[in-house]
């Protein structure tokens, strides 16, 4: 039997589904269902991480937003190096000096988080060679917050006590069955769910061999090279690339400091760059250029998983 140790992927899980949900850049040797009509269903099981990983995701986090181009970017969020973000920092000050309503208009698109993990692909009608293969799977929060409810205990009136199941486990897992209509944004996965606890099978539903399930647990696609690195992507780095496809468009004022560094005041609309206290009162005090928080760094992949389970 392959043993693995599931005892963090709880607490992985159940972090960022707590703190919600760009996209993310490609990734080699993706699962990407094919839609029949507008509609995907496709029966995936969602596997461990390789044994010289420790986690069986990876999380990437992104800002979007149109360009002077017309056309559609991403940027970064640094949030989940333990940096604080400029498109954050602005969306937050937008929130604490506008309404909720006016705030919702002015606002940049939040942060999105995407996940990448291992699948197997158990049944796949629009396209039967995938099946019984390995690849990336990489999923948004929708599906993140399906993998947190059915990994969590609960109480039901008429079933009684449920006991959470650890999806990612070869023997005592579920297959999650991935449904989805294809709308403006793309794939919309509400639909999908997962099945009743039972070893990993085929499209047939025989549980696989012992040999079967060895052979999997050792072509494991690695998935740290799928996570960007955005530890040494800076404030002013992010604001930039904003700045520069956003052209005439500025979200901070930059003012030099006696030490060197620079200090950053929003711009809000319809209050003067100038108007410190106006501005001020909305953010409490001018963004510095930040120093890497290590416990929010540390926090922002365990947090997933910490959702998740």
């Amino acid at each position: 039997m392959i043993e693995r140790n599931f005892d963090n992927y709880m607490n992985q899980i159940e972090k960022v589904v707590k703190k919600g949900g760009g996209k993310s850049f490609g990734i080699d040797q993706e699962f990407v269902p094919v839609p029949v009509n507008g509609e995907i269903e496709v029966v995936l099981r969602l596997l461990p991480q390789p044994r010289t990983e420790e986690q069986p995701f990876v999380e990437n986090r992104t800002h979007s937003f149109q360009g002077s181009d017309g056309k559609w970017h991403v940027v970064d969020c640094l949030r989940k190096a333990g940096h604080r973000c400029p498109i954050c920092e602005w969306n937050k000050a937008v929130f604490d000096t506008f309404t909720s309503e006016d705030a919702k208009k002015i606002s940049k698109k939040k942060a999105k988080k995407t996940f990448i993990c291992n699948v197997y692909v158990v049944k796949n009608n629009a396209k039967p060679d995938t099946e019984g293969k390995i690849f990336r799977f990489k999923f948004g929060i929708q599906i993140a917050e399906k993998i947190f409810d059915k990994m969590s205990p609960k109480d039901d009136p008429d079933k009684g006590h449920i006991e959470g199941v650890q999806v990612f486990d070869y023997y005592k897992g579920a297959n999650l069955i991935y449904k989805a209509k294809i709308g403006k944004y793309g794939p919309n996965p509400e639909a999908s769910y997962f099945g009743d606890s039972k070893p990993i099978s085929d499209k047939n539903n025989v549980p696989l061999s012992e040999a079967e399930i060895k052979r999997i647990d050792d072509s494991l696609l690695t998935l740290k090279e799928c996570e960007k690195d955005t530890s040494k992507v800076t404030f002013e780095d992010v604001l930039n690339t904003y700045e520069k496809l956003c052209e005439g468009e500025k979200l901070f004022k930059r003012i030099p400091k006696e030490d060197g560094t620079m200090a950053y005041e929003p711009i809000l609309p319809g209050i003067s760059a100038g108007n410190t206290a106006a501005t001020n009162a909305a953010v409490q005090s001018a963004v510095e250029e930040p120093e890497v928080d290590k416990a929010a760094s540390a926090e922002s992949t365990d947090e997933f998983l910490k959702d998740l389970l």
